[in-house]
């Protein structure tokens, strides 16, 4: 399920994130140059092959990347394969996809769940006009969602689409489970059920063995692009570069080797505002060592400046920046990705070790060697299979993108409207297939720089009147969002309640911003609740303290309180069943249907 992730590891899963285009005959090359005399081209055929759209709800690039699966066994087997974002598909564009989804011989939806069973960004126009006008959407069509099971509404959109899509359901609704293994089961239903349900329907196969044809070029030199930036990479087109102005230790004793946690203050880019509790998106560089090791490998020059065909991100630009700020050179790669690779190596052990890597029947070597020791595609080139030699357009083209990270804002933009705040907790750890440590990408970058590359994007924390109560429950990190309300409410001399139920480790040891807490309590702006859960004979949890405090939280339901959840999905899974005992399921789900329990959760 794709999901906003407030501490990651460097990206796993990200995605090939690059569009179909045709070739521009006219471009500047490394090796020529446009005539004025030239003849002009012929116009293109028509492709005859059957059309296969294939669209995708992502919020972070994984149903895209299956897209990209499709599509490129499609062409191998004969189809005029095309990924579409559904971005695109707004009520001006409408009449437009609908006729073209009926002139496919199949439409394929990958839908991704955002959030508490809603529909990803991209998707949210497409999922109106398909409640709205259900009726006009009858084309042949497949489904397959992606989702997580320790999210309470799994799967909601790819169910949604599948139930109210009309005309003939070519291939059964299918869908993946990201708690487990998302990729095997998107595989089992590919291979199992979509191929073998529209295999009779294929043109004339290609030889799936080639390289396939880069659909991004570039072009060397300092010409800007003029190509409309791609949807799905509008988060490298919206960062801007901000000065980070405080980063001090919020951990009250890190001696019994507790992570990090980092209090860390930005100024707003340029032309940038956010509402309070909005979320910061941050984008990751990667270690400038990786990157020269890259270049040094594939014989590239890290100074040379180009631009792409494409505008999957702002150029022009250099190599260097390209694999330091747009790449997912860490990130472990998928099988399918392998199996790409393979295309581009000679006959002999990278070619064999790859395609190996990347068959069902090797899914434990694949866990063993990729998996587990977090192989990236950086290591993978260098060391694994040195042989794979990639010209620098290649590489953009296999490459997954650097994904943003995502931190809910800890600051009221009413008391800070010129910055914002973070609350980040800098992963770090030893990995148990190799013994080396490694620290968070994003996590790590971030509590050593002096600037950063930042973006705001909007978050499902609202506020309701001044006169309600608020429940605020937030354990670690996840108090991050509550600090923001609460700076928000004493800023409007709330009338209302503000009640927190907040947990850590212990109290002499991770409690984040104690000082602040028992400084609202002394102004009567805050009424606290506290979970230790390595204080006492038995792990005490913020729903264990909610369950003593039952009669109060009834209360203050009964009087109108909103609720609010940010953590980790198990912890939001307890809150949310334990808040059913205290005032029953009917309740809650009101509160839900009227947006009044408001969770932001990650996995």
């Amino acid at each position: 399920m794709d999901k906003i992730t407030p501490i990651t590891l460097a990206a796993t899963g990200c995605t090939l994130l690059v569009t179909s285009v045709c070739v521009y005959k006219l471009f500047f090359s490394p090796s020529s140059s446009p005539s004025p005399s030239s003849t002009p081209s012929e116009p293109e055929k028509e492709d005859t092959r059957p059309l296969l759209n294939i669209y995708f709800g992502s919020q972070t690039g994984t149903a895209e990347g299956l897209c990209r699966v499709i599509e490129r066994e499609g062409k191998e087997r004969g189809f005029n394969a095309q990924v579409i974002d559904l971005e695109d598909w707004d009520e001006d564009s409408h009449q437009e996809f609908i006729d073209k989804s009926k002139k496919a011989v199949c439409n394929v939806f990958l839908m991704a769940t955002y959030g508490e069973g809603e529909p990803t960004d991209n998707a949210a126009q497409f999922i109106k006009l398909l409640k709205n006008e259900g009726s006009d959407f009858e084309f042949p069509h497949a489904v397959f969602g992606l989702g997580n099971t320790q999210y309470e509404f799994y799967n909601a959109m790819g169910k949604l689409v599948d139930k109210k899509m009309g005309g003939e359901k070519v291939v059964e609704y299918g869908e993946g489970d990201d708690d487990k293994n998302l990729e095997e089961d998107f595989e089992a239903w590919k291979d199992g059920k979509f191929w073998e349900g529209i295999g009779g329907m294929a043109g004339e196969q290609q030889q799936s063995d080639a390289k396939p044809e880069n659909a991004n070029k570039v072009i060397w030199g300092d010409s800007p692009s003029s190509a409309t930036p791609n949807p799905s990479t509008k988060f490298y087109f919206d960062a801007k570069p901000a000065k980070i102005t405080v980063n001090r230790e919020l951990l009250i004793d890190t001696s019994n080797g507790a992570n990090s946690t980092k209090h860390i203050e930005v100024t707003l880019p340029a032309g940038a505002k956010y509402n309070t509790a909005d979320n910061a998106g941050i984008l990751p560089h990667n270690p400038a060592a990786i990157v020269k090791s890259l270049i040094n490998h594939l014989g590239l020059d890290g100074t040379a400046t180009f631009t792409t065909t494409t505008a999957i991100f702002p150029t022009p630009t250099t190599v260097f920046t390209a694999l330091t700020k747009y790449t997912d050179l860490l990130s472990p790669p998928r099988r399918s990705d392998l199996k790409l690779l393979a295309k581009y190596a000679p006959p002999g052990l990278s070619k064999d070790l790859l395609l190996r890597l990347s068959s069902k029947e090797g899914k434990s070597e694949y866990e063993s060697k990729v998996l587990l020791p977090h192989l990236g595609l950086h290591s993978l080139l260098v060391s694994k299979c040195p042989d794979v030699k990639l010209t620098f357009e290649d590489l953009l083209n296999v490459s997954p993108r650097l994904q943003p990270r995502y931190y809910t804002i800890s600051s009221s933009s009413t008391v800070h409207p010129r910055s914002f705040h973070m609350t980040v907790a800098v992963t770090k750890g030893t990995n148990s297939s190799t013994s080396e440590k490694y620290t968070g990408l994003c996590s790590g970058h971030l509590s050593v720089v002096k600037e950063c590359d930042a973006f705001i994007r909007e978050s499902s924390f609202k506020l309701p009147s001044d006169t309600k109560p608020i429940i605020m429950i937030g354990p670690g990190t996840g108090y991050a969002p509550m600090r923001a309300l609460l700076q928000e409410r004493v800023k409007r001399g709330a009338e209302g309640p503000n009640v927190l139920f907040f947990g850590c480790r212990k109290s002499n040891e991770d409690w984040l911003y104690k000082d602040e807490m028992k400084e609202l309590i002394d102004s009567k702006g805050l009424e606290l609740y506290t979970a230790f859960s390595r204080e006492g004979p038995t792990k005490v949890y913020v729903q264990n303290v909610m369950e003593k405090e039952a009669s109060r939280v009834k209360q203050l339901v009964k009087d109108g309180a909103w609720v609010y959840v940010c953590g980790a999905t198990r912890m939001g899974a307890d809150v949310v069943k334990t808040l059913k005992g205290i005032v029953g399921e009917k309740k809650v789900k009101e509160m839900q249907e009227k947006g009044e329990l408001i969770q932001e959760l990650w996995a």
